[in-house]
Order: structure tokens, then sequence, then C-alpha cells
């Protein structure tokens, strides 16, 4: 692929490294006083990725990158091979001027750009620790159908990138307290209903049937929706959002939303 001038991305270093690399290493019990080279550090990620099972299904040049990995790559996949050129920028020794370049794909290059400009989740200021049930938060963690169905296509991490996010799907024709012709639901869980070729449907808050993805909208959501999620949680039939838990989900699925 073409090849791109990025500049390299803005780390607080702690010492010889980025702080994203020594709180991974100290994170696998290692001695971060001690200075370790970038061939080093590389055998010590390719260890963590085998033992974790992190090999991408179908592709052993890639690996799934967890939330450790991501804090350092910003990618949710890597390539195994490129480790040594991607830890870089990880090494202050790399990074005495602000002016370094180095070469990466435009892919990498949109990664990176998207993870760096990762949009905070408003916090409710009238609830503290809580995140605003606003349009520009639920956009943050709002799955459009066809790219439920991509997330599907990596099956390992599928429920735990679905859980906790919004989908939209039409109203229950027979709801009589129905007020938008769609809603959005927040995602509990996953079911796997055995009679019909192992299908993936999903389970939502407040609603006793599984969901097939077929029923999902691959539009934008409302104001009124949102104003309706809203209601739930005053009424208590939804929780609250949690500042941490919100941010985490939306950090989880930045890179799909902003690639989708």
């Amino acid at each position: 692929s073409r090849k791109r001038k990025y500049v390299m991305r803005k780390f607080e270093f702690v010492g010889w490294g980025s702080k994203p690399l020594i709180e991974f290493l100290e994170g696998i019990g290692k001695d971060t006083k001690k200075k370790y080279s970038r061939l080093e550090v590389v055998s010590f990620i390719t260890k963590y990725i085998n033992v974790k099972g992190l090999t991408a299904p179908g592709n052993k040049k890639k690996a799934i990158c967890d939330e450790k990995l991501f804090a350092i790559f910003g990618k949710q996949m890597i390539t195994r091979k490129k480790v040594h050129e991607l830890l870089e920028e990880h090494f202050s020794e790399n990074c005495a001027s602000s002016d370094d370049e180095s070469e990466y794909s435009s892919d990498e290059k949109d990664d990176r750009k998207n993870s760096s400009k990762f949009p905070m989740p408003q916090k409710n200021a009238a609830k503290n620790g809580f995140a605003s049930v606003v349009p520009e938060n639920i956009k943050l963690v709002y799955l459009k159908k066809s790219l439920v169905r991509e997330l599907l296509e990596v099956p390992e991490s599928f429920e735990e990138k679905i859980t906790g996010s919004f989908v939209r799907m039409k109203s229950d024709p027979y709801d009589i307290y129905k007020k938008n012709e769609f809603q959005l639901q927040l995602v509990t869980g996953t079911r796997r209903i055995a009679s019909s070729d192992n299908e993936i449907r999903l389970k939502v808050a407040n609603f006793f049937k599984a969901v097939p993805l077929s029923m999902l909208s691959d539009d934008n959501f409302s104001k009124e929706e949102v104003e309706d999620v809203q209601q739930k949680i005053e009424n208590g039939s939804l929780k609250k959002f949690s500042l941490h838990e919100f941010e985490s989900k939306a950090r989880m699925l930045h890179v799909d939303i902003t690639k989708h």
C-alpha cells in the first residue's frame, strides 16, 4: 500500500519508556527500572499474545489487541511482524524531537489518527460519576446493523464488544406505550439459537425475546429515541451508566465505529 508520512504520537514517558508500555511491562511482572531493548519487548509481547490466545483466528500473522495491547498500539488488530516497528515511538530515545517522523501505511495512519482523537464521553454534572445520556455520548457506543454483522466475523471478541452497546430496532407494534417507530436498546448479551444454524441473536434490556440481527436498523438514531432512553433511566427500567464503564466501552468500539 502507498506510504505516507505520519508524525509520531506524543506519549507521557516514565523514564525510558512510554507510560502505556511501562504499565504493560509492570502488569506482566517485569522490573521496569531495568531498560529493555526493543527486541526484548517484542519477545515479551509475542509471549503475551501466545499465552493469552490473542492470535487472530484464521490468520497467524495477526493478533487481536486486548485492553493492554490497545493502550500501546491504539489498534484493534496488529500485524505480528510489525510489532518491532510499532514500538519505536514508545522508547524515549526515539522521541527526542517532536518533529521525528516514521513511515506507516495509510491504514495504520488512519487507525492511529482515530485512536488519538478519541472523544471523551460527557460527564453528567448533576449525577457525579455517571455519563450523560445525550446523542453525542450514545453515538460513541451505537452499532448499526451492518457493523454488528461485521463484528460477528470475529466471533472470539463479538460478545465482549457488543454487550453494553446500543442498537436500534423497530418498536414492538403491540406496545401501547411506544413513542417512536424505532427505539434504542441496550445489549445485555448474546444467545445462540441451536434450531436455526446456530444463529446468534442479541439479548436486550427489558425485552423478553432474543432479537435477530435482521430486526436491527442500519440508520442513525433520532434525538427522540435518546430521550426515550433517558425516560427509561428516570423510571428505573434501565440502569444509569457509570462514566468509567461508558468510556471503557467507547474506547473498545472506537476504531470499529470510526472505520465503518
